[in-house]
C-alpha cells in the first residue's frame, strides 16, 4: 500500500514568488523555527519558506522521485526521503541538495534527523536505515519480516519506535541495537506517531484512530477512531467523515495535532489526553492532509493534496496569510 496513491478533488494553489504556485501533493514538512521551513512531494518537490508558509521558494532536489518525508536537524543539516529508496542531503539551509547512496531500493515514508551526523529511514518491505555520518554512509538495520513502515519518532537518541501496517508498532530502548514488538491493540495500519519522552507517545492510523500510551508503550489505549476490522467493509460517508484515516500526528507540551483525509484536523488542547475535530477553511475541505509540523509549542503548517497548506495557532486552522506581492489563491 503506497501513500502517494489517493483520491484528490478540486486543485488548490498557493502563491509561490515569481509568480509561480505549488500545485504538486505535498507528504511532508519540516520547520525548525516559526519562520523557517520545508516541504516536499511530488515529482521530487522540495518548497522553502522564510516567513512561517506564507510564501515559499522552489529548491532543486536532484531528483523526480516522489518525496514522502523531511527533516532537519537544524537550519543547516537536513534529509529527504521518497520513493525507490531515494535520500537526498543538505548541509546549506536547501540551497543544495545531493542524492546519497542507499544500499536498499524500497520506498521511504518517513526520516528522521537525531542530529547532524545519525539519521533514520523507514519505508517498505520492512526497511531500516541508519547513518552515524551525516549520510555518507547509509546501514541496513532492516527488520527480519515483510511489515510496511510508516512513520516513526525519537524523543532521544537512544528510544525509538516505528509504526506501520496491520497495527505494527516496534521499539528501541538502545537507540537501534535491537527492537521489541509491542502490543498497539488494532489491526488496522497505523501512519504517524510522536512521542514527547520516553514514556508518552501517540500513534495514528485507519478509520480515525488515535491510540496513547503512558508507559513507553508496554500497554496503548484508543482514544478515537473505529478498531474493529470488520467496519473496512461497511464504511459510509458519516463514518468516513467521523473516522477519517489519519497520517500525521504531533503533540507538544500542551497542543496536539492530528491530520488526515477530507480535510481533517483534530487537536488536542491537553497535552493530547482528548481529541476534537477542528474546524477548517473551506479550501481544505474534501482534501487529504499528509503531514503536520509544530514549534514553540502552539504554532506550526499542515500540508496535503494539490499544495495545501494550513497554519495552526492553538486551536485555531487557518489559511496562510497572503504576502503583499502574491497573487490571490485558487480553486
Amino acid at each position: 500500500m503506497l501513500l502517494a496513491v489517493c483520491s484528490v478533488a478540486a486543485r488548490v494553489t498557493v502563491a509561490v514568488p515569481g509568480g509561480a504556485r505549488i500545485t504538486d501533493h505535498l507528504y511532508g514538512t519540516r520547520f525548525v523555527t516559526a519562520d523557517d521551513g520545508w516541504a516536499v512531494g511530488a515529482f521530487g518537490t522540495i518548497y522553502r519558506t522564510h516567513d512561517g508558509g506564507r510564501s515559499w521558494d522552489a529548491q532543486s532536489s536532484g531528483t523526480l522521485e516522489q518525496l514522502f518525508s523531511v527533516d532537519f536537524a537544524d537550519i543547516q543539516t537536513g534529509w529527504a526521503v521518497g520513493r525507490s529508496g531515494v535520500i537526498v542531503h543538505t548541509t546549506d539551509s536547501g540551497a543544495t541538495w545531493r542524492l546519497q547512496p542507499t544500499p536498499k531500493e524500497q520506498h521511504l515514508f518517513k526520516v528522521r534527523a537525531i542530529d547532524a551526523q545519525r539519521a533514520w529511514a523507514v519505508g517498505d518491505w520492512g526497511t531500516v536505515l541508519a547513518t552515524r555520518d551525516g549520510g555518507q554512509t547509509w546501514e541496513d538495520r532492516s527488520l527480519p519480516r515483510d511489515v510496511i513502515l510508516y512513520s516513526q519518532a525519537w524523543p532521544d537518541a537512544q528510544h525509538g519506535w516505528l509504526v506501520g501496517e496491520a497495527g505494527a508498532i516496534v521499539a528501541t530502548q538502545d537507540g537501534g541495537a535491537t527492537w521489541t514488538e509491542q502490543t498497539s491493540g488494532v489491526e488496522k495500519t497505523l501512519f504517524g506517531v510522536s512521542f514527547t519522552d520516553a514514556q508518552r507517545g501517540w500513534a495514528v492510523g485507519l478509520d480515525g484512530i488515535i491510540l496513547r500510551t503512558s508507559d513507553g508503550g508496554q500497554t496503548w489505549q484508543l482514544l478515537h477512531g473505529d478498531a474493529d476490522v470488520d467496519a473496512l467493509e461497511q464504511v459510509g460517508f458519516k463514518e468516513a467523515f467521523e473516522n477519517p484515516s489519519l497520517y500525521d500526528v504531533v503533540v507538544t507540551p500542551k497542543f496536539g495535532y492530528a491530520v488526515g483525509d477530507n480535510g481533517a484536523v483534530f487537536v488536542s488542547a491537553d497535552s493530547g489526553g482528548t481529541w476534537t475535530r477542528a474546524a477548517v477553511p473551506a479550501a481544505a475541505n474534501l482534501r487529504w492532509l499528509r503531514a503536520a509540523s509544530v514549534v514553540s509549542g502552539t504554532h506550526g503548517l499542515l500540508v496535503g493534496a494539490n499544495g495545501l497548506t494550513l497554519q495552526v495557532a492553538g486551536s485555531q486552522v487557518t489559511l496562510p496569510e497572503k504576502p503583499q506581492n502574491a497573487a490571490p489563491m485558487a480553486d
